[in-house]
């Protein structure tokens, strides 16, 4: 196998696909990358842990044909300190040695033979569902936070996608807060279908609809809805659409460069919506920008256990203060539109710092019920997406 890739395009490509390799693996196979030929002008490359998979197609010249798996992060390593220029793989067809070469640099890497690279059974079904990208990347980017990292592979460690008569959803909770981000697509649902292969035709966003109405669940592991913004964010994929699939246990992502598969998490979903306050006593509005500052010093003096700040609101100023026994205190004041009678609230600061710097809107309201009923967090005017924050006893 005799192939070649410019630098820039090459280091984009290594960088998507050894994200999903494991950081241990049992199998030295599985800290490799695959590198397959498609045709003279096209290469594909993919990466694997056995629960995700990422592939990414790069335009490049195709000297010989043939296929071959290299140490992903290490080549990765290697190719990010070589200059812009073609970068040049030729593989020994006897000992599968591999020399890198660009400008005046060379290496040589020790390979393992495609065949004994995991053979990932392909999920893709004949139908799918095409998804704005802008819409795909800013509900994971407002939920996926939420998530339970403590048990990526519970139910709460994973991010819940409905898609019900062109009615859009993505939850995620980790028992103590819940991000829930709505849209509406439209009745007729954008789809796709595939034909050949890896050809596909697709309808328009517009004028696309499925031959019966679709309806699609699904638990998607927190650590691979990250991984499907960082494709959608990547200059390669300018597309405004993503496919979306499930089918057997597995869901698929696709754009016209990068193809991600992942495991479901199997499990009943919580009953989400009755969890959202009907109502509310206390309403708060505040710059985000301003509060999150404020926040943020008054942090540095917070628990390191616990974690806990105090917001007393009470007429037009909020007081936001954080104490640790044996160090110290802190306390500031940011103005605020207030409705409600004096109430104060203990919350986990990181979780209320992680839904405001993600919040689009500068002005951002709270809406309470009592010292320890749920809160909810939300950009004024965008009723699409809440944020609930289970308040904390404070002594």
């Amino acid at each position: 196998m005799h192939f070649a890739v410019q630098k820039d395009v090459l280091a984009k490509a290594l960088k998507d696909v050894t994200s999903a390799i494991a950081s241990r693996v049992v199998q030295p196979i599985l800290s490799n990358i695959l590198i397959e030929s498609v045709d003279g002008t096209t290469l594909k490359f993919q990466g694997t842990d056995l629960d995700l998979t990422i592939q990414a197609k790069v335009t490049g010249v195709v000297y010989t044909p043939g296929s071959i798996t290299l140490p992903g992060k290490k080549l990765l390593e290697i190719v990010a300190k070589l200059p812009n220029e073609l970068v040049s793989f030729q593989v020994n067809r006897e000992t599968f040695d591999t020399a890198v070469t660009c400008h005046r640099s060379k290496f040589n890497m020790v390979a393992l033979p495609a065949d004994d690279f995991p053979k990932i059974a392909d999920p893709r079904p004949s139908e799918g569902v095409l998804m704005p990208a802008d819409v795909l990347k800013k509900s994971i980017l407002q939920t996926a936070f939420a998530a339970a990292s403590y048990d990526a592979s519970s139910i709460l460690g994973g991010v819940y996608l409905v898609i019900e008569n062109g009615a859009f959803e993505c939850t995620a909770t980790d028992g103590s807060r819940l991000a829930h981000r709505s849209e509406q697509l439209g009745v007729n649902v954008p789809a796709a279908r595939r034909v050949d292969g890896d050809k596909e035709s697709e309808g328009g966003a517009q004028t696309a609809t499925l031959d019966k109405p679709i309806s699609l669940k699904a638990i998607i592991p927190a650590r691979a809805c990250t991984e499907v913004v960082k494709l959608i964010d990547g200059k390669a994929n300018e597309s405004r659409e993503i496919r979306l699939a499930v089918t057997n246990g597995q869901v698929v992502f696709e754009t016209e460069t990068h193809y991600l598969s992942s495991r479901l998490i199997s499990g009943e979903y919580p009953r989400y919506r009755e969890l959202f306050p009907t109502d509310y006593k206390y309403l708060c509005h505040f710059n985000r920008e301003e509060i999150n500052s404020a926040i943020d010093r008054v942090a540095v003096m917070s628990d390191d256990r616990t974690h806990l700040i105090k917001l007393h609101f009470e007429g037009e100023t909020l007081q936001i203060s954080s104490n640790t026994p044996d160090v110290g205190r802190a306390q500031e004041e940011v103005p605020m539109r207030f409705e409600g009678q004096v109430l104060d609230v203990a919350v986990n600061v990181k979780y209320i710092q992680d839904v405001l710097t993600r919040l689009g809107s500068e002005d951002v309201q709270m809406e309470m019920t009592g010292p320890l009923k749920p809160l909810i967090l939300k950009a004024s005017g965008d009723e699409n997406y809440k944020y609930l924050l289970m308040p904390v006893q404070a002594k």
